[in-house]
């Protein structure tokens, strides 16, 4: 089994998601994947020069020719076993809502994307130290959003996470964030 890391850059995802929708459309089955993390900074902000592993939510079709397809494009790209992960189940159970929007379309693939708004709440809920990009991540998509106020945050946040889960670690977190992006959120 190969256990040494193989970062995935925009391009590598790109050629996966291909490789995938082809092995879907040889077994003549449609799969619907939401991808969440360093894959949606990676591929749709540009915001990493690579990743990991794909945090996603798989839909659609049966698991014995899912696992099957997942193992051949594994094989094929020579990546570790836990290129696939939807460990991001724990942390969707505490979302008020999801806001998807379709990414790309392919034949046989269709890759959503939470909205940037979602995707800082779920930054700010998260609030990993580093080597964890959140912080990082956070940063950008204040930017991209455009959030000057921690109102502003705050209201963007309320949207997603109950308040009720920004403990200690993301006051925190929202404070550093605050001081990076040059205002006193205090």
């Amino acid at each position: 089994m190969n256990n040494k890391v193989v970062l995935m850059d925009r391009k590598k995802l790109l050629e996966i998601f291909q490789y995938l929708n082809e092995r879907l459309k040889e077994n003549k089955v449609q799969l619907e994947i939401t991808i969440y993390g360093g894959s949606v900074m990676t591929m749709v902000y540009d915001n990493r020069p690579a990743t990991r592993d794909i945090d996603c939510i798989l839909n659609g079709l049966n698991d014995k020719i899912l696992n099957r397809i997942l193992e051949m494009t594994r094989f094929a790209f020579n990546l570790t076993g836990n290129w696939i992960n939807e460990d991001i189940k724990e942390p969707l159970k505490y979302l008020l809502k999801e806001d998807k929007e379709t990414y790309r379309v392919y034949s046989n693939l269709k890759i959503l994307k939470p909205k940037a708004e979602q995707m800082l709440a779920m930054k700010i809920l998260a609030s990993r130290v580093e080597p964890s990009k959140d912080f990082v991540d956070a940063f950008m998509l204040c930017k991209e959003l455009n959030i000057r106020t921690k109102e502003n945050l705050l209201e963007t946040i309320s949207n997603y996470i109950p308040k009720s889960l920004l403990g200690e670690r993301q006051q925190s977190f929202i404070k550093y964030l605050a001081k990076d992006l040059g205002y006193d959120w205090e």
